[in-house]
């Protein structure tokens, strides 16, 4: 559990009196129960090359995006570049909890990794849920989050305010395509990953909870179940006659249990707020073919709105700001693509590509070296994560830009490469 909060404090980063935020409560932790346990602060994995390289290249990308800003006069240090320095600090924090997370478990930090995030975010859902069931926990959540959002609670014109109804400093598309890539990662240990955590009931325990925290945080979360699903379906066709007979009675058990807990324990009150806010909601693709015979959901349908032409001058060099309205020459895009061409052109991209494939491409090259069935399904899981966040740059900025992903990305990544090594001498783990 120790694990589990200091991941927490990490991946939702909230605001936190004294410390600015959650991250760092979590390497104030750290370094203290590493000074009570081993008398010191270790800090091995930060010269661990894969963790070396993306924390330069984050620097890196910040610098790249000020030059941008300053070769075409515009505002030096915007929220674009902030965002790049917060998330180098988030990836640092991640880095100095390492040796907590993994400690006693090399040899196979890759899945308690896993597990620790696929507990994290039950955790979150856990939150979520009980916040919109007991009024006082919601009004509490809502002093960590920022001034606009406490000021919109306050004045009742707050949309959706369910969807702000966790302890995340970051909300809204980031925070349910982190959600996204929760299930990738539940569904991925269900091929590999047979620990007394995540076996039997309590895995579907763990699944409803994420599940719950995706219904209230948005909907892009639901593609990373598509994704995870389909990549379990992928290795278990074979045996999948085999796993519905085990899981059969788990699933008739899990399905009336939550029937009965909707129907008999939730009040009227609260049944009728889900049916009418929260399904409609996170379900609109049902209610508008059960009522209009279509498969639609508004956010996807005016995607499309946010990409329009941009000129050979913007794909070229860019124009260093975002369409965000004000001195930009194209209309508000909240879609990922175009605001990275128009920010930067092509190149800008590129970079962010480049930057983004450090994530996942150590640990690809490590499990193509043996021919296993074990490894194939590690090269599926990276592969697919990579493929991910480029789905989600659809819809948002995610590239190189969405904190919460990037540190997940770089924890899994990074416990990839010490299982890797485990079986070494502890100097190869900084080759």
């Amino acid at each position: 559990m120790f694990k589990v909060i200091i991941l927490f404090l990490i991946v939702f980063n909230f605001r936190v009196p004294v410390f600015y935020n959650s991250a760092f409560v979590s390497i104030f932790l750290s370094a203290i129960y590493y000074i009570r346990k081993r008398g010191s602060i270790p800090f091995t994995y930060f010269f661990q090359r894969y963790n070396a390289v993306i924390l330069i290249a984050t620097v890196i990308l910040a610098f790249i995006i000020v030059l941008i800003e300053f070769l075409h006069s515009q505002e030096i240090m915007t929220a674009h570049e902030k965002r790049i320095w917060v998330m180098f600090m988030m990836l640092w924090a991640t880095i100095f909890a390492l040796p907590l997370l993994v400690e006693g478990k090399e040899s196979s930090a890759f899945e308690e990794i896993a597990l620790v995030i696929c507990c994290a975010f039950a955790l979150q859902g856990v939150i979520s849920l009980a916040a919109y069931l007991y009024q006082p926990l919601a009004d509490f959540l809502m002093n960590f989050k920022t001034p606009d959002i406490a000021e919109a609670e306050q004045e009742g014109s707050l949309d959706n305010r369910f969807r702000y109804l966790n302890l995340s400093g970051i909300l809204l598309v980031e925070l349910t395509a982190a959600f996204g890539v929760a299930f990738i990662t539940f569904f991925w240990i269900q091929l590999k990953y047979n620990h007394p955590y995540m076996n039997g009931w309590k895995k579907y325990v763990f699944f409803v909870f994420i599940f719950l925290g995706t219904v209230f945080s948005g909907r892009t979360g639901f593609f990373g179940l598509i994704f995870g699903f389909c990549g379990w379906l992928l290795f278990s066709f074979t045996g999948i006659f085999l796993v519905i007979k085990r899981n059969i009675a788990y699933l008739i058990a899990s399905a009336s249990l939550l029937f009965f807990v909707f129907y008999f324990v939730f009040t009227g009150r609260q049944r009728q707020s889900f049916l009418d806010e929260v399904f409609p909601f996170a379900f609109e693709w049902y209610y508008n073919y059960r009522d209009y015979g279509k498969f639609q959901v508004s956010s996807m349908e005016a995607t499309s709105l946010h990409y329009y032409y941009l000129t050979d001058e913007t794909l070229l060099k860019g124009h260093g700001l975002t369409p965000y309205g004000g001195s930009s020459p194209y209309p508000h895009s909240d879609a990922g693509y175009t605001n990275n061409l128009v920010f930067g052109g092509i190149l800008f991209m590129v970079c962010l590509v480049i930057y983004q494939c450090l994530y996942s491409a150590r640990p690809i090259a490590m499990a193509v070296k043996k021919n296993s069935r074990e490894n194939l399904i590690d090269v599926a899981f990276f592969v697919m994560l990579f493929i991910y966040i480029f789905f989600v740059e659809i819809k948002a900025p995610a590239v190189g830009y969405m904190h919460l992903i990037e540190v997940m990305y770089l924890a899994l990544g990074s416990g990839y490469v010490i299982q890797f090594y485990s079986q070494k001498e502890p100097d190869e783990l900084t080759e």
